[in-house]
């Protein structure tokens, strides 16, 4: 970042230059406003950093000559002063100064050179896929050009009809579009159309861009769903602004999204399995028995507990023991698959819930499961399970406090007939 300070006193260029040496590639000092100036026109400047007074002209002055000039428009000016009287402050920012800092204050550079460094580190990480719809075929090539040496990636079409299409096979990071396009479909259209398409698109930004400078149409843009509004001719260092604030406040929205899935996906697996947990269970176990009954399909549960691990534990260690669960598992995951859910319940009990499936085939493939934990032999350890298996009733309609309560009794039954086996209860309920 190159920075230019105008200021005529030694004793404050020396304190200003410490100051942004932190957050400068390069300091460029200069004591007039015409060396200033000189200085301006030699070097491509990101920020100045201007006295309320010059050797030769108001800071005021300078300010309002160089918005006047090629990128002066956009480019950050800081006026410093010793005047307090709120005369110096309107005086500065109306003459076209960003901001006004007091020479008493320096700290408060300090902070706002800070802010200014990392937002300018962010745009220039900024990186995406941008959707650009102008029928204004020069503007969209300066754009591009604009963006040329970036991580920005553009794809440009004149109609709406067009990007609608795209739309609904690629994604987008942003969407900037004109109002009047060619072709039938305007950019409110098009805007409406992008919100509906899919949740993924509702979020993607939109800019929107027009010639027309009407305070209702603005309005209206923003009602269909535009994130922003820039007015034609297009000022590319604004839109540049404006597009990368979109792109990282997405990139932010973007991230909290996925942490959020995160925590919730370690809120509801189990940590040593992998599987869904009994926080997971509880949250879906009675809408899914009440879908089945909705639409007139079988609901099966199996509850299965490994036989004696309690001494495995005690004979081989916890390690050993955490072996075997990871293994029994995998297993789960491996055989139950689509709408099936096997989930850890706790300890050594497992829970697999099977839509679509009758008592009898849930019976057939409580035998499988159990000759397939047999054979596994997890750590060179031979392991059983006691395997208890039901089904939601026809006659009528139980939660799975009933439905939990049957495949609990089958299993306390299988472990009564010597365990590792497999045994069908029934639910019994009261009129």
């Amino acid at each position: 970042m190159n920075i230019l300070i105008a200021e005529p006193s030694n004793i404050f260029q020396r304190a200003l230059e410490r100051i942004f040496r932190v957050y400068a590639t390069n300091v460029f000092m200069a004591t007039s406003g015409t060396e200033a100036m000189d200085i301006y026109n030699t070097v491509r400047i990101d920020l100045i950093c201007v006295s309320f007074y010059l050797s030769d002209m108001d800071g005021i002055e300078f300010v309002s000559d160089v918005r006047k000039l090629k990128f002066g428009e956009t480019i950050p000016i800081l006026m410093i002063t010793s005047k307090k009287i709120q005369e110096a402050t309107v005086k500065s920012l109306s003459s076209g100064a960003t901001e006004i800092f007091r020479k008493n204050d320096l700290g408060e550079i300090e902070k706002f050179l800070k802010i200014f460094a990392e937002h300018a580190r962010q745009q220039a990480q900024v990186e995406g896929n941008i959707l650009l719809i102008d029928k204004d075929q020069k503007q969209a090539s300066d754009i591009r050009a604009f963006f040329k040496d970036t991580h920005l990636k553009f794809i440009h079409f004149t109609t709406a009809e067009e990007a609608a299409e795209i739309t609904r096979a690629a994604e987008f990071d942003l969407v900037i579009t004109d109002v009047v396009l060619d072709g039938s479909m305007t950019g409110f259209a098009l805007i409406r159309e992008i919100r509906e398409i899919n949740e993924t698109m509702y979020r993607v930004p939109i800019l929107a861009i027009s010639a027309i400078s009407n305070v209702s149409q603005k309005i209206g843009l923003l009602r269909a769903g535009a994130n922003d509004y820039i007015q034609k001719p297009v000022l590319l260092e604004e839109l540049s602004v404006r597009m990368k604030n979109l792109l990282l406040n997405k990139k932010l929205f973007d991230t909290v999204e996925l942490q959020k899935g995160l925590l919730e996906k370690m809120a509801s697996s189990d940590q040593l399995t992998g599987l869904y947990n009994r926080h997971y269970l509880s949250g879906i176990v009675d809408k899914a028995i009440q879908e089945s009954y909705r639409y007139k399909y079988p609901f099966s549960v199996f509850f299965v507990d490994l036989d004696h691990f309690k001494k495995v534990n005690d004979t081989y260690g916890h390690p050993t023991g955490d072996a075997v669960l990871k293994a029994v598992a995998k297993l789960l995951l491996q055989t139950f698959r689509g709408s099936d859910t096997p989930i850890r319940f706790g300890g050594e009990e497992f829970i697999i819930l099977l839509p679509h499936c009758d008592g009898e085939n849930a019976v057939m493939r409580a035998h499988t499961l159990l000759a397939q934990i047999r054979a596994l032999r997890p750590a060179s350890i031979p392991i059983s399970a006691s395997i208890g298996v039901t089904q939601t009733p026809q006659t009528i309609q139980v939660g799975s406090e009933e439905l939990f309560a049957a495949a609990d009794r089958a299993v306390y039954t299988a472990k009564s007939n010597g365990r590792n086996c497999v045994v069908f209860n029934e639910v019994n309920f009261r009129p």
